[in-house]
């Protein structure tokens, strides 16, 4: 009896789909296999540390409020010899130094050399009662409420005070506190370079830091 037996043709034909099949199941295990890790995942966006501040570099301009409600920016000072100083009502260090910028500041003319106290993460009404407290006036108190100025200044530790000569550059860092005797250092230091006159600094005895 005689069988009915397919066509080799097509046999080809019926095959011939299944092998492409497999080949292209074969390419996708390939891509994806864990030796590739398959499709590469799209890397994070690079965020850049913000610009630090340093000896012998440009200052970075800011723009702050002051205690008394004025917009004051750094820029504002430019050709004049800056202390740049940051601070906070709980450092002790900070408290003994501010009545040395207390006095020095009130020696100065009125375009000379100027203290910015840089107020980091504190609100108006706990400075306020804290100068009233400890008699300090005089001084041109910034409010870095926010702690932006003291990061991109790379503030890690108060005070901190970055002594900036009138062509906006840092000259100094000094780390800690700052006395009557460093600010004429620095001051000294200064002012030759800029043809203006060095003034001594008197010492007022009569103001001076009472941790009680």
């Amino acid at each position: 009896m005689k069988t009915n037996r397919p066509s080799p043709v097509l046999l080809v034909f019926l095959l011939f789909p299944l092998v492409g099949l497999a080949a292209a199941v074969v390419v996708i295990l390939t891509n994806t296999s864990p030796e590739t890790g398959g499709t590469p995942p799209t890397p994070p966006p690079v965020t850049l540390a913000p610009p630090r501040v340093s000896e012998d570099t440009p200052m970075i301009d800011f723009t702050l409020t002051s205690l008394d409600g004025d917009t004051i920016s750094l820029s504002d000072y430019a050709g004049r010899i800056v202390f740049l100083n940051f601070w906070a009502t709980w450092c002790i260090p900070c408290r003994k130094e501010l009545p040395a910028f207390q006095q020095f500041q009130a020696q100065q003319v009125a375009d000379g050399p100027a203290i910015l106290a840089v107020n980091v993460a504190e609100d108006r009404s706990q400075i306020t009662t804290f100068l009233a407290e400890y008699g300090i006036s005089g001084l041109k108190i910034l409010l870095d409420s926010a702690s932006t100025v003291a990061d991109r200044y790379g503030i890690f530790n108060m005070p901190t005070t970055y002594v900036i000569d009138g062509k906006g550059m840092v000259n100094y860092i000094k780390y800690g506190e700052m006395t009557p005797d460093d600010l004429a250092l620095y001051l000294n230091s200064l002012q030759p370079l800029q043809g203006t006159p060095t003034a001594p600094l008197v010492h007022n005895t009569e103001i001076a830091y009472n941790p009680e």
